[in-house]
């Protein structure tokens, strides 16, 4: 049945240019605060194809090459890193003591250049250094297939039934084109926000511990963590990990 509730898409012929420029601009805005196409078309009654287009036309400035728009662009406008300071931006990352999410990257890339990338180019800069949520789900489901759906269901089921909560680590260990080294941990917390941290060696039993530790105080809840041992220097002595109060660790060990 036809819901006569429904806003009709905006008719963008028949409204003034200054209109129209505010409405791309709310647009855009939301676009880069990682709003969905989809949302984002509901939210302003705009048909999703025309919202599609302008926002490729709208990446279409990052995508260039760096030296091209230094041409005639103003500064602080640049919306793609170089080489050089996509270097120095994973130095910063690696050197932070607290947990990082793209919001966070963003602010530390604006403050250090000057520019203010959108988060969805912060998200496939991540995505180049290993650091994605799609990351996390494909090891939590070869996770589940490897100790069986069946096992894990009722192992979910215990731990749902007292009270907890479960978190999926991925541990990654990458190396770009350039040569430059990057370990990470990184999970999905609350509304599948990306939390992670950034390191310049092998991932050791005690950065896996603060980092579950940290997380942990995000939650009033006790956290099963669920994380592989593949790609942390461990020594054979460590593979067991010991149970606080708060946090119990399973690996693939």
């Amino acid at each position: 049945m036809y819901n006569i509730l429904m806003q009709k898409t905006i008719d963008l012929r028949k409204i003034p240019l200054e209109k129209l420029k505010k409405i791309k601009a709310e647009a855009m805005k939301l676009r880069d605060a990682g709003i969905s196409n989809k949302e984002v078309a509901e939210k302003l009654n705009l048909d999703s194809s025309v919202l599609s287009r302008w926002y490729r036309n709208y990446l279409k400035n990052f995508k260039q090459p760096q030296e091209i728009l230094k041409k005639g662009r103003k500064e602080g406008t640049h919306t793609k890193l170089t080489i050089n300071q996509e270097k120095t931006i994973i130095e910063m990352l690696q050197k932070y003591i607290g947990l990082l999410d793209k919001k966070l990257v963003q602010k530390i890339i604006e403050e250090q250049y000057k520019m203010k990338i959108p988060l969805t180019t912060v998200g496939d800069y991540l995505k180049k250094w290993g650091v994605n949520s799609r990351f996390i789900k494909n090891f939590e489901n070869d996770f589940v297939a490897k100790i069986g759906i069946d096992k894990f269901q009722l192992v979910k089921q215990n731990i749902i039934k007292n009270g907890g909560l479960i978190l999926w680590l991925n541990i990654m260990d990458y190396e770009l084109t350039t040569g430059i080294k990057i370990q990470s941990i990184a999970t999905r917390v609350g509304n599948n926000k990306l939390q992670f941290k950034i390191y310049k060696r092998p991932i050791l039993k005690i950065d896996l511990i603060d980092f579950a530790n940290q997380v942990s105080m995000l939650f009033d809840k006790n956290i099963c963590v669920f994380f592989s041992i593949k790609n942390m220097e461990l020594i054979k002595d460590e593979y067991l990990f010991k149970n606080s109060e708060k946090i119990t660790f399973i690996h693939d060990g």
